[in-house]
């Protein structure tokens, strides 16, 4: 009985050593620091046209707080998207009163700080490539010509769905990838669906969840302990 307790102790002993040296490695593993995520955030998606910009939690900016972005255009002269999940109570006749509109109800979205009063874009899917306009990703298209909007707003059989946006949001060269190195934006490929959804209240959490979803990955630094045999203090 005594030499069954000595050999229990002396291997609780050598397992409580073990768990305080590798304890900071467990806690890395289970929580993986800003610099982590970010990096495999920067691996996984690069910033192009056709892409999600999922903001981050930490985002209290009153234009990006919670937002979508689909990236219209990006290269070394700076980058801009719209933001797709902020509608706004106006409508098309409200920004163009003076324009004879097929559609003069049709909804207008804020598509970012940017010329809000002076700009408008419409996103639109389509099954065939529609000229003067310019392609995004997968059968999406924008444009920013009043006359295509009035052509596709009017014949709405030629389209899977569309959307107007009021203003754009804008970045200088360089500024977008600082913000994402810095842990603001999280970066997705682009989903159809999720842009024309006409429930949009819903989208940046949904979106923010499927980024979380990606860094929940094996680590290969956690150890993981056999548990002690339940025949370790048998008597002799």
């Amino acid at each position: 009985m005594r030499t069954s307790v000595l050999v229990f102790f002396s291997l609780w002993s050598h397992f409580v050593l073990v768990f305080l040296l590798c304890f900071p490695l467990l806690l890395n593993a289970a929580e993986p620091n800003e610099t982590t995520i970010s990096q495999l955030s920067r691996d996984e998606v690069e910033i192009q046209s056709g892409v999600f910009l999922v903001a981050d939690r930490k985002i209290m900016d009153a234009h990006f707080g919670k937002t979508v972005v689909l990236i219209l255009h990006h290269d070394a002269g700076g980058s801009s998207g719209l933001v797709i999940n902020r509608p706004t109570e106006q409508v098309l006749k409200d920004l163009l009163p003076t324009v004879e509109w097929p559609v003069p109800v049709e909804a207008i979205f804020e598509g970012g700080p940017v010329l809000r009063d002076e700009t408008l874009a419409l996103l639109f899917r389509s099954k065939s490539t529609p000229q003067d306009m310019k392609p995004v990703f997968k059968d999406v298209y924008v444009t920013r010509k009043a006359r295509i909007f009035a052509g596709i707003l009017q014949d709405e059989t030629q389209s899977k769905g569309h959307r107007l946006y009021a203003g754009y949001a804008g970045w200088s060269p360089g500024q977008l990838e600082a913000e994402r190195r810095r842990g603001d934006w999280h970066v997705l490929f682009a989903d159809v669906d999720v842009l024309f959804d006409e429930d949009v209240s819903q989208t940046w959490s949904k979106m923010f969840a499927r980024t979380q979803r990606r860094f929940v990955k094996k680590d290969p630094h956690v150890l993981h302990f056999k548990p002690l045999s339940k025949n370790i203090a048998k008597k002799d």
